[in-house]
């Protein structure tokens, strides 16, 4: 049977409070009980002491004084009775002199008077009172002389009077009070603070079912002073702002290659059905333009398949020592029919530079950094290439004073079909991959790219990555 947080949470505490109410109530009471028999005993004690007192004070001085003895004696014995002592006095010799009966109430049969016959010896008890019988004898002396003694029985070794009975019972009520007050007290904290455990835990959970369903766009913005529920509840935030970001990303690949793939389609459509309905006749020069339009969406596609390939690779076997300095010659030359046709002024600086890097993978980096500055850069521009070492990291950067970027675009740029200006970078042919697959590598490769740009002013990108080994 399953059971919510709040409940299972609630019975923890109650549990534990009812272990903590019933071991504080044993131990408050068996200490209570300890401390309160010594009171007892020592109170027992004093009553002895008053009652050997009152014995010793009305002690007969011979044959003539008995009668009266006994008679007070009598009236002590039947008080001391309805308290549950026994009292019992002998003379010198060890005879006795009187004996009361708790159980019938009277005194000892047996004892008719000073001198009798059938006087019971020292010690003996004149009634059963089980195994937790006790006797306290005390002697009764006049000028150090022993006159007499005395001989006080009562239940165990303390006696508890009616009102130490009545006063153990309250305290055994109040502390079961106590005990069942704090329990239900800890009931609704439990329930409070499960409350408050619960709650956001919920709350959690009826976001990820929204985002199950397709909602991105709520957020949790949960605060409550637990970090680990925080942090539930900032990584359910970020899930949604991640899938909503892939939602748009989604969106804006099919509306950025349907503008894009629909373009090549539409004239090679057109011309083909043209010529298919002999309008237009088939000469080198419009088939020439048919391949250019082919070789536009086979570049579109190799761009898409290189940005997954980026994304994806994860294989430090593939890096080697290579030399950025040649790469990045390599990839200038490549692009020297576009600078010579904008007139651009080129100018590399590089010194002996290898870095630990896919030579392939990395290439495409320098390619579409060095591709962006040169379709980026007016007529007659500048760009500076550079190659060089610094501590244990080989640096690329390349800087040009070209359109630039907004301030507003820069975050974005690395951005998967992210494009700053959609008919400024349609016109340069441009389609938002380029940079995505610059970070990408980057990325895997464990390197640092930034960006610097001011809109109007040109660009520079820095790229940094490990250097190569011994």
């Amino acid at each position: 049977m399953k059971m919510g947080l709040k409940l299972k949470l609630t019975l923890s505490y109650a549990m534990v409070a009812a272990f903590l109410a019933s071991s504080i109530l044993l131990v408050s009471s068996h200490f209570l009980e300890e401390q309160f028999q010594v009171y007892v005993m020592h109170k027992q004690d004093m009553k002895n002491d008053e009652i050997i007192d009152i014995v010793s004070k009305n002690f007969f001085d011979g044959e003539s004084s008995y009668p009266n003895f006994v008679t007070f004696l009598t009236n002590l014995g039947e008080s001391l009775m309805g308290q549950g002592v026994a009292l019992m006095v002998y003379d010198a010799d060890g005879n006795m002199l009187f004996c009361t009966d708790t159980g019938e109430g009277r005194s000892c049969a047996h004892v008719q008077g000073y001198g009798g016959a059938a006087a019971a010896p020292h010690g003996e008890e004149c009634m059963d009172f089980g195994s937790s019988y006790t006797q306290k004898s005390f002697d009764i002396t006049r000028d150090g002389v022993k006159a007499g003694s005395v001989l006080l029985g009562y239940h165990g070794p303390f006696l508890y009077s009616e009102g130490d009975r009545e006063f153990l019972n309250r305290f055994n009520r109040v502390s079961l009070g106590m005990a069942v007050f704090f329990f239900a007290v800890s009931i609704a904290i439990g329930l409070m603070m499960a409350g408050r455990i619960a709650g956001p835990i919920r709350r959690v959970t009826t976001r990820t079912r929204r985002i199950a369903e397709g909602e991105y766009s709520e957020r949790v913005n949960l605060e409550t002073g637990t970090s680990e529920i925080d942090d539930l509840a900032s990584s359910v935030d970020h899930l949604a702002r991640s899938l909503e970001t892939q939602l748009a990303l989604k969106k804006r690949m099919a509306n950025a290659y349907s503008h894009e793939f629909r373009t090549p389609l539409a004239a090679l459509q057109s011309n083909l059905e043209a010529m298919a309905d002999g309008l237009w006749a088939p000469t080198a020069e419009r088939l020439e333009g048919l391949l250019a339009e082919t070789h536009r969406l086979s570049r579109m596609v190799s761009e898409i398949d290189n940005l997954v390939q980026a994304r994806d690779w994860t294989a430090p076997s593939s890096r080697t020592n290579a030399d950025l300095s040649e790469m990045t010659e390599h990839v200038i030359r490549s692009f020297e029919t576009s600078i010579k046709s904008k007139e651009i002024n080129v100018r590399y600086e590089h010194e002996p530079c290898e870095a630990f890097v896919d030579r392939d993978k990395f290439g495409q980096v320098i390619f579409n950094l060095v591709s962006n500055a040169v379709k980026y850069t007016n007529r007659g521009g500048n760009i500076l290439i550079r190659a060089f070492n610094m501590g244990d990291r080989a640096v690329f950067s390349i800087r040009d004073d070209g359109i630039g970027i907004s301030e507003d675009d820069i975050p974005h740029i690395f951005d998967y079909l992210y494009r700053a200006d959609e008919s400024r970078t349609r016109g340069s042919g441009g389609n938002g991959i380029g940079l995505s697959v610059v970070k990408a590598v980057v990325d895997a490769h464990g390197g640092v790219v930034e960006v610097k740009s001011r809109l109007g002013h040109g660009s520079a990108f820095r790229v940094e990555v490990a250097r190569a080994g011994p």
